[in-house]
């Protein structure tokens, strides 16, 4: 029985309109933001200018000195920008606050107003003659005594003048600080991407930054349309009265959209390899031709999981569409909250991981057990919402749980709930 229900489930999906438009808009994101990478893997050769892109460093000194160029800086321009919830808001601190930043750089490295003003106008115009991809971040030095403990109180005091989502948060500089990379740095890049990932290993991983982002809000669409289905049609009582288990009846309908959803990620995935494999022919590059599985199957999996879930409940729950509010105000949270972040290894509890580089091996291997215990918890917390919606259906099945979600204290429904 449950295996002919699969069968029905997944050819109901197939009929709906709103699944096509989401394989639609999935490999719509892919192509355009990622379904031609521009593939890099030539080792990196000494130039003149001495070039070689950026690399994150948790150096404390690093942090200390670009933070503070970037203080002084904004002092400078007087334009101070945060990001509290993702987008960028503009703030004004009054005159009693900039003399409290003021101060605060004074001490931190030792230069007055006008000394600071001096530094970065001799930047600006040494910098001017510069293409923009070449231009080095601003950096103000240390003053000698000076303890990171220090530096980081000051930048709590900063904080508490312009407020949430600003990049003197410890949170945010504590993931490290992006400085110039040199020829060593490079050539490490380089053969991590070779030698550790394999090449395919780390375009799987920002194949997986690019996807987990729609699939962190699209699959809500697909199932609360599926299981809104049945009362459009007026096939609920029908339905319940069937002698089959709750059981049968919603774990059949949600593997059947969790498998169906899964489809056009493995088409992207597969497309990705072909590219991989056909930028490599004719090189000596030994490639690993299974990258993509975790990707799709450990990266990707569990975040339609607990969407999907997470739908099915609160539909089963209300029977209304308030599962796409829920979903989208966590979407954005997960998505918007790691904009600073994006290659740091700050996976935590995000619903969508990001790692948005083929290259920072080391930062990825670093994190890796803080990444599975992310995607483990996911998949659990899906099985979680599941169980609730099989409750809540063997519930309503049995006329204790009426339509809308309203409790019905009157008559049962003879049925194998």
């Amino acid at each position: 029985m449950f295996f002919k229900l699969l069968q029905k489930e997944c050819m109901q999906t197939f009929k709906s309109l709103i699944y096509w438009i989401y394989v639609i808009c999935v490999l719509l994101f892919f192509f355009t933001q990622m379904g031609s990478p521009e593939f890099d893997a030539k080792k990196p050769v000494k130039t003149e200018d001495g070039v070689y892109g950026t690399v994150l460093s948790k150096d404390e000194k690093d942090i200390q000195e670009v933070l503070l160029g970037e203080l002084a800086q904004d002092f400078y321009q007087n334009n101070w920008k945060t990001y509290p919830a993702g987008f960028i808001k503009y703030v004004k601190p009054d005159e009693t606050e900039i003399q409290k930043i003021d101060k605060i750089l004074e001490e931190m490295t030792g230069l007055t107003e006008k000394q600071r003003s001096m530094a970065i106008e001799k930047f600006e115009e040494e910098a001017s003659s510069q293409p923009y991809y070449e231009l080095p971040d601003f950096r103000l030095p240390v003053k000698e005594g000076v303890s990171y403990e220090t530096f980081k109180e000051n930048m709590k005091k900063v904080c508490a003048v312009l407020g949430a989502g600003s990049s003197y948060e410890e949170s945010k500089f504590s993931q490290g600080v992006e400085v110039a990379a040199d020829y060593e740095d490079a050539v490490a890049e380089y053969e991590n991407l070779i030698e550790k990932d394999k090449f395919t290993r780390g375009y799987a991983r920002l194949f997986s930054d690019y996807l987990g982002i729609i699939l962190g809000i699209m699959p809500v669409f697909v199932v609360v349309t599926r299981c809104m289905r049945d009362r459009r049609a007026k096939m609920q009582e029908l339905i319940y009265v069937r002698k089959v288990s709750s059981g049968t009846v919603v774990l059949s309908r949600y593997i059947a959209m969790v498998a169906t959803m899964l489809l056009p990620v493995i088409f992207a995935a597969l497309y990705t390899l072909m590219q991989c494999i056909g930028y490599t022919k004719g090189m000596d590059i030994a490639i690993d031709y299974l990258a993509f599985v975790p990707s799709v199957f450990v990266w990707l999996l569990p975040e339609i999981m607990v969407v999907s879930a997470l739908g099915m409940f609160l539909t089963e729950l209300t029977d209304t569409a308030v599962a796409v509010l829920v979903q989208a105000v966590w979407w954005y949270t997960s998505v918007f909250m790691q904009i600073g972040g994006l290659t740091s290894g700050d996976f935590g509890f995000h619903l969508v991981v990001r790692h948005n580089s083929a290259l920072d091996y080391q930062i990825f291997a670093d994190h890796y057990q803080e990444f599975i215990i992310n995607r483990v918890f996911y998949a659990g917390l899906a099985l979680f919402f599941l169980a609730l919606s099989i409750w809540v259906y063997s519930m309503k099945r049995k006329g204790a749980w009426d339509f809308y979600g309203k409790i019905r204290r009157g008559s049962k429904r003879k049925s194998k709930a």
